[in-house]
C-alpha cells in the first residue's frame, strides 16, 4: 500500500511541476515585450515562444533554451554564458551585438 501511495504522490508532483512549467512558459510568451534586462538565469525555457522578444541586456546565464523559438529576438548585450542553445537558434536572432555567447566570447 505504501508503494502505491508513494507512486501516486510522485505522479501528482510531476503533474504539478509540468503544469507549473507550462504556465510559466505561457506567461513568458505573453510578456515577451517586458523581458529587457530581466534575470532569467538558470531557468528551463525549453520550447518557450520568445519570437521577436526584447531580451536586450537580459541575464540568460546557464539557461536551457534548447527548442525555444527566438526567431527575430533582440539579444543585444545579453549574457548567454553557459546557456544551452544551438548555433542555429543564435543565427535566427535579430541581433547579437555585444552579447556574451555560451562559450564566453563577446559578439561584435
Amino acid at each position: 500500500m505504501r508503494r502505491v501511495l508513494y507512486r501516486l504522490y510522485l505522479h501528482l508532483m510531476k503533474a504539478r511541476i509540468d503544469l507549473g512549467q507550462w504556465t510559466y512558459l505561457f506567461y513568458l510568451s505573453r510578456r515577451k515585450a517586458e523581458l529587457a534586462a530581466s534575470d532569467l538565469s538558470y531557468l528551463n525555457l525549453q520550447g518557450a515562444n520568445l519570437r521577436h522578444a526584447n531580451l536586450r541586456e537580459a541575464n540568460l546565464r546557464h539557461c536551457d533554451l534548447i527548442g525555444a523559438d527566438i526567431t527575430g529576438a533582440d539579444l543585444s548585450g545579453a549574457d548567454l554564458t553557459r546557456a544551452r542553445i544551438t548555433a542555429e537558434q543564435l543565427a535566427q536572432a535579430a541581433s547579437l551585438a555585444g552579447a556574451t555567447l555560451p562559450d564566453g566570447t563577446i559578439q561584435i
